[in-house]
């Protein structure tokens, strides 16, 4: 299951989370329960109870959304 910060409301975090069929849904979580330095689009994972930070996968999917930006703006750095 893969949870992403979509953003914050108050003092909830809003995730997007994507089930083993596809499906997504969303959930609102209280800000303190995660890492203090979460931003939006960082993707969570649970381990022991608590949600922390996949940094790999964060930093594979920013690497690919700005890849797709730069092509789609034809620039070469993004």
């Amino acid at each position: 299951m893969l949870m992403v910060v979509d953003r914050f409301e108050a003092d909830y975090a809003v995730l997007e989370i994507q089930t083993e069929t596809g499906e997504l849904l969303y959930k609102n979580i209280p800000v303190s329960w995660l890492p203090e330095d979460t931003a939006e689009g960082d993707v969570l994972r649970k381990s022991g109870g608590q949600y922390v930070i996949d940094a790999a996968e964060t930093a594979r999917r920013r690497a690919s959304v700005r890849e797709k930006l730069r092509e789609q703006l034809g620039q070469e750095e993004f």
